[in-house]
């Protein structure tokens, strides 16, 4: 598996590993990263002075896919958090129906 958990004191650091032969980590890298560039991800720059896609760096591009998994992580555990605390109410509720 390419996840591992590092603990140093109170604080833990994930880390996710892959590894592929350079061309197909670049072309896939490349390709997502155009992929979240496209639908409105990173900095754009401005009107008068565009970034264009071809002009970022391969760390520009990588920090991308970066910050789309973070987000895509967060996302889910929020929404779970969410679905817990729902339940939770939906049980303590369940036990105070209303009645006539």
């Amino acid at each position: 598996m390419a996840g591992k958990f590092t603990v140093s004191g109170t604080d833990t650091t994930i880390t996710f590993t892959y590894t592929a032969p350079t061309a197909q980590i670049q072309a896939i890298v490349n390709d997502a990263a155009q992929y979240y560039w496209n639908i409105g991800m990173g900095n754009h720059g401005t009107q008068e002075e565009p970034i264009l896609f071809t002009s970022l760096t391969n760390q520009q591009k990588l920090n991308l896919l970066d910050q789309q998994t973070k987000q895509v992580h967060m996302e889910a555990a929020n929404t779970q958090k969410s679905v817990k605390a729902q339940e939770t109410a939906r049980v303590a509720e369940e036990a105070t129906k209303h009645t006539l």
